[in-house]
């Protein structure tokens, strides 16, 4: 599966930047979240993807649904069945864009009505890339993650948006990018590590598989030589994205088809920015529901993939 990488407008990283708390944000409480009784169950990935699809009223669903969820790192690693290995073209499309939290939420300190608008305005758009699965030193199947985010990035933010890609092993990877159409000079560190994982058992036909991860994205302008140093002085902005995949091997094994979903949540905690006073620090208590941060952006996105080698 793929962590998502920021995927910023063309001149910056857009709702990703550090802003402060609109006036009107401020003025909202929790219970004007458009949100439906919470559930306990652990559901099934699968069940999660489908089903907050179905269940949608407007922007509201079942919070089970758009709260963070509780799982942790069940494992080293997502590990595949073996049918996944090799190179694959993928093809994204996105066909939904939710804002369980509101729209004033969806991008805190603008404009989140408008840019609701505007990421809604993207749906049926197809992205093309290539992805990768590989073998590890135990011979399991695991995602490429680096060749991953890069071929996503390219695709999202232009051929030359990747500048530099460092990988500490399944956790943790911080990359360097240029987005086409960037202001001169302009350049973005993001991190981004998987605090939490997990996977589905295989389906009953052996055809399907289902796995999540949970990444912790920070991202941050520098200028230069700062990119790979230590992070700049500009306070970062830092997310937690939930992804969620589901594949379906088609007949013949060459052909996979599944969805993707994915949640943002702001991140409540000053201790990772160093900076209290962010926008997203203040939207974030807001966004919110029995202590557990509720999504502000859900997307739904059918893919699908053809073995190249």
């Amino acid at each position: 599966m793929r962590p998502p990488p920021p995927r910023p407008p063309s001149k910056n990283l857009g709702r990703r930047a550090a802003s402060s708390l609109a006036i009107a944000a401020l003025s909202l409480s929790t219970s004007s979240l458009p949100l439906l009784a919470a559930e306990t169950d652990r559901d099934s990935l699968f069940s999660i993807t489908t089903n907050s699809r179905g269940l949608v009223k407007g922007d509201s669903m079942p919070l089970r649904f758009v709260t963070r969820p509780s799982y942790g790192l069940e494992s080293p690693d997502v590990y595949y069945p073996p049918w996944f290995y090799g190179r694959w073209r993928a093809t994204s499309t996105l066909r939904e864009v939710l804002a369980p939290a509101g729209a004033e939420l969806f991008s805190p300190g603008r404009n989140g009505t408008a840019l609701l608008a505007k990421a809604r305005a993207e749906v049926g758009d197809p992205l093309a890339y290539d992805v990768r699965w590989r073998r590890d030193g135990e011979n399991n199947v695991v995602v490429d993650r680096a060749y991953n985010v890069e071929s996503i990035s390219r695709a999202s933010m232009g051929a030359g948006a990747v500048q530099s890609t460092q990988e500490d092993g399944p956790d943790h990877l911080v990359m360097v990018l240029k987005p086409s159409g960037a202001a001169p000079g302009a350049l973005f560190r993001a991190d981004v590590r998987v605090v939490a994982r997990r996977a589905d058992a295989p389906r009953a036909d052996g055809d399907g598989f289902d796995c999540a991860e949970v990444v912790r994205q920070t991202v941050v302008a520098v200028q230069g030589e700062q990119a790979a140093a230590a992070p700049a002085r500009r306070s970062p902005l830092l997310k937690e994205v939930e992804t969620i995949c589901t594949y379906d091997r088609q007949p013949g094994g060459t052909t996979l088809v599944g969805t993707q979903r994915t949640a943002t949540y702001l991140v409540p905690d000053a201790t990772y920015t160093a900076d209290p006073a962010l926008a997203e620090q203040a939207a974030a208590g807001l966004a919110s529901a029995g202590g557990r941060p509720v999504a502000i952006d859900v997307r739904h996105y059918d893919l699908v993939y053809e073995k190249v080698v």
